[in-house]
């Protein structure tokens, strides 16, 4: 997925709520956050910079679907205890990481341990208030796409390590002004 291509018209199965495709949210902007497995502490930590700004997110119309590798059942017990207001999407199978393109690298896995690991593992153990089975794998590089109102991609970042993600105040930014 690269930037000015449409969502392809992919049946969403949300762990809460009736399964939709993308193009139910066409008039909305929208950002997908591809991570790696719920017990992840990189990824937990993500979350909660995403909640950090939900409120002004949210204000502006971003509506924001999350994707995990995790099964369905671990998903929904993460979603509930974390309080997470976002559409959480279960992807165990990769469909959507394959229709996406989302890579696997060990050597991005690798050189992740360099770039602010420590920085965002410690932080986001701390922030789980349970603990979860891990259910994805290691090698698993992130990716974000903000889509815009009328279902094409504005912004395709892909991950250069484990832990990378669009900074939480380009995604503020880009919403803010759209």
């Amino acid at each position: 997925m690269r930037q000015g291509d449409m969502l392809p018209e992919i049946v969403l199965h949300p762990v809460f709520g009736d399964s939709v495709v993308f193009s139910a949210f066409k008039g909305k902007n929208i950002l997908i956050t591809f991570n790696r497995y719920v017990s992840c502490p990189l990824c937990n930590f993500r979350t909660h910079e995403l909640l950090e700004k939900y409120d002004t997110l949210r204000s502006h119309g971003l509506l924001i679907i999350s994707v995990y590798e995790s099964g369905r059942e671990t998903l929904t017990e993460y979603t509930t205890k974390e309080e997470v207001p976002f559409i959480m999407i279960a992807d165990p199978e990769e469909y959507l990481y394959r229709q996406f393109k989302i890579q696997r690298s060990w050597w991005k896995s690798f050189t992740g341990l360099f770039h602010a690991y420590s920085a965002k593992h410690s932080p986001g153990k701390k922030l789980f208030k349970s603990s979860y089975a891990r259910d994805g794998h290691l090698n698993r590089i992130g990716a974000d796409f903000l889509v815009d109102t009328n279902g094409i991609v504005q912004v395709a970042y892909y991950g250069k390590f484990v832990g990378d993600h669009l900074p939480v105040s380009e995604i503020v930014e880009w919403v803010v002004k759209n």
